[in-house]
């Protein structure tokens, strides 16, 4: 499977699990922005960003910048001040968590779904962020 079609079953995840929660969902026009969804509360509107989380030792990873090559370099992108949230769909845990991205740090983020052997502050509770 090819990373778009990844991200599409990723995107998919995240607005079924919005619209069953009855929140209000907008889907921007093309692929040009930096967010993929926005949710609207209030009059108050939260660009997403949907990731897909890979879970590896009882822990969600996911990037939070994106990645392009320009000139035969890797260039990577924040999102600081493009997004309120990663919207994080997990395929192995068929669950979506949404993180605020003041929350996150520079490169990527770690959620334990599995109990801590030994306690580590980089490591987020993921049941924290479960929508």
């Amino acid at each position: 499977m090819n990373s778009k079609c990844i991200g599409d079953i990723s995107e998919s995840a995240v607005l079924a699990a919005l619209v069953a929660k009855g929140k209000t969902v907008l889907t921007p026009f093309g692929d040009k922005n930096r967010y993929d969804l926005v949710v609207e509360e209030e009059g108050h509107f939260r660009r997403l960003q949907v990731k897909t989380g890979r879970l590896r030792d009882g822990v969600i990873m996911f990037s939070t910048h994106s990645s392009t090559r320009q000139k035969g370099q890797r260039v990577e992108t924040s999102y600081v001040g493009q997004i309120e949230e990663f919207a994080v769909y997990c395929p192995e845990t068929k669950e979506v968590y949404l993180v605020p991205i003041d929350e996150c740090g520079h490169t990527r983020v770690q959620l334990r779904v599995a109990e801590e052997r030994l306690p580590n502050k980089l490591i987020k509770r993921a049941n924290k962020y479960k929508l």
